[in-house]
């Protein structure tokens, strides 16, 4: 998906790109309140792209999967007793757990171990794309799957077979000094990743529009996971979001166009797929776990995007519709009056009523 204001005579806009947490992050600012400050718009863009860096470093040091030194990392290896947490990592897995009933058990935060076992133990930058660098790869690591408690260094356990609503295991406390603890029930391991994206892209910009000094109207993008920050006590301004077509992994046509334009002023929006996180481990692999077989899922739904009053909900909600099925999601989403957009394997776009409001073309 990309962005843009939908009048550019009625805003100046000004964009930061990084890239950071594995993904590509793409800030846009509506610079109207900036022009009036005392530092030029350039030493203030300057400011808050240094804020914004340290505050994802900041989080990619408690939420990073990749990291046997984040604080996730360290819960998922001390399991069957308690561990203090910080209050964003509570605050993250307590959300997740709240989802896991609301979408029949289909998203669960419990699939670290079949995910690494499809291969994707690392940043997906960095996974093999063909067969020939899966065998490059196997050459400078090697794993020992005969010790399922190392999970430190990435080891892939042999049994996953935890049934989903072993979520239920998982115990959150908060003691009379403030301090947060989780229990991990024994051989089970968290991957947050898909629920952080959202949350830290409606983090971002929060901090960006109403508790930064500068408090700008912003969109952020968080590899796909979008989030609009609105200041108090100013006026609206609406975005465009273009909705790619999705992305065709053999194909060597490039995927410049787009299905639909949406014109979004408040909440967010996230798109989930099958298409683009791929990589190959005997076989073409991608990161959508279905929580039954505890492998990557075989949908007709390609992918979903869908609007929702926060990232982290659009995310998910965005994810459970790949795993239901176009038909499943489609009846779901309809039944609760869910703004979304799916695409399935053969190309065809279907977009709920809800959704119609919202678009510009498509």
């Amino acid at each position: 998906m990309t962005t843009n204001t939908i009048d550019q005579t009625k805003a100046q806009l000004a964009t930061i790109k990084l890239f950071a947490m594995g993904c590509h992050i793409q800030i846009s600012l509506n610079t109207k309140r900036l022009s009036a400050q005392s530092l030029s718009i350039d030493q203030q863009i300057n400011v808050l792209t240094l804020d914004i860096e340290h505050r994802l470093a900041y989080w990619a040091q408690i939420f990073s999967r990749f990291d046997d030194q984040s604080e996730l990392m360290k819960l998922n290896s001390r399991n069957d007793q308690w561990v203090e947490v910080s209050s964003e990592l509570f605050e993250v897995l307590q959300r997740a757990i709240d989802f896991v009933p609301k979408t029949q058990g289909l998203v669960t935060p419990t699939l670290l171990q079949p995910l690494w076992a499809a291969g994707y133990k690392h940043s997906f930058e960095t996974l093999p794309k063909s067969p020939e660098l899966e065998l490059m790869n196997q050459s400078r690591v090697s794993f020992d799957l005969d010790d399922p408690s190392d999970l430190q260094n990435g080891a892939v356990a042999h049994d996953f077979n935890l049934d989903h609503q072993s979520i239920e295991r998982i115990q959150r406390r908060q003691l009379a000094d403030g301090q947060y603890q989780v229990y991990l029930p024994e051989g089970m391991a968290l991957d947050l990743n898909g629920y952080v994206k959202g949350w830290c892209a409606m983090k971002l910009a929060e901090r960006i529009s109403q508790s930064h000094d500068w408090q700008c109207p912003c969109l952020v993008d968080l590899g796909g996971d979008m989030a609009i920050g609105i200041p108090k006590n100013t006026d609206l301004v609406t975005w465009g979001v273009a909705v790619a077509k999705s992305y065709c992994v053999h194909s060597e046509r490039g995927n410049d166009e787009d299905v639909a334009i949406l014109k979004i002023s408040s909440g967010a929006v996230a798109t989930s797929g099958q298409d683009y996180r791929r990589w190959w481990h005997e076989g073409w692999q991608h990161h959508l776990i279905h929580p039954h077989d505890l492998r990557p899922v075989t949908s007709d739904v390609l992918t979903a995007t869908v609007l929702a009053s926060d990232t982290m909900t659009a995310e998910v909600y965005a994810k459970y519709c790949v795993l239901l099925g176009v038909k499943q999601a489609i009846a779901w989403l309809n039944k609760f009056d869910i703004a979304a957009i799916l695409i399935d394997i053969d190309h065809k776009v279907i977009t709920t009523s809800a959704m119609r409001p919202n678009l510009i073309s498509g």
